[in-house]
């Protein structure tokens, strides 16, 4: 893969990220939302929460592997 194609596919798997953020915090505020209509002392998350949170951790990690390291070359110049 291309330098450009991997800066694009990052900015398209943080957008993602993003949305699936939001999508988490929907979810966690409607458990929250049904455990006080019901006086409940526990939150009880949807399974459809914990599949959003697994997909947000499964992005962040290809995110961290595509993470551009400069490393040192024998002549000690960077790379390009």
């Amino acid at each position: 893969m291309s330098t450009s194609e991997i800066t694009d596919l990052r900015r398209e798997l943080e957008k993602a990220r993003l949305t699936l953020i939001d999508a988490q915090s929907h979810l966690s505020a409607h458990a929250h939302m049904n455990a006080a209509l019901h006086c409940a002392t526990e939150v009880f998350f949807s399974p459809l929460h914990a599949k959003v949170t697994a997909a947000i951790a499964g992005i962040e990690h290809a995110l961290n592997r595509t993470v551009r390291q400069d490393l040192p070359t024998l002549d000690n110049e960077e790379q390009p």
